[in-house]
């Protein structure tokens, strides 16, 4: 389980649409003591054509993030 797999699921499992605690609190749950914080892992999931990061190392396969507002991401599409 990558943390990009850990934050997918999280946003399916939350409805498609959460802030940056809400998939926090749902991964440490659910993996506990794995990885600190979504923030910025959530930022680089987002396409470099919907303001994505463009020197983003995540696969284009896991930029399936959309930034609906400051703190908050929607999942576009899944895989």
């Amino acid at each position: 389980m990558t943390h990009c797999e850990a934050i997918i699921e999280a946003l399916q499992a939350l409805g498609g649409e959460a802030t940056i605690s809400e998939v926090d609190e749902w991964v440490n749950r659910n993996y506990p003591n794995r990885w600190k914080s979504s923030s910025t892992s959530l930022a680089d999931m987002v396409p470099e054509d919907k303001g994505g990061n463009p020197s983003s190392l995540v696969p284009p396969h896991f930029r399936v993030l959309e930034r609906v507002e400051r703190g908050r991401y929607k999942l576009t599409h899944l895989l």
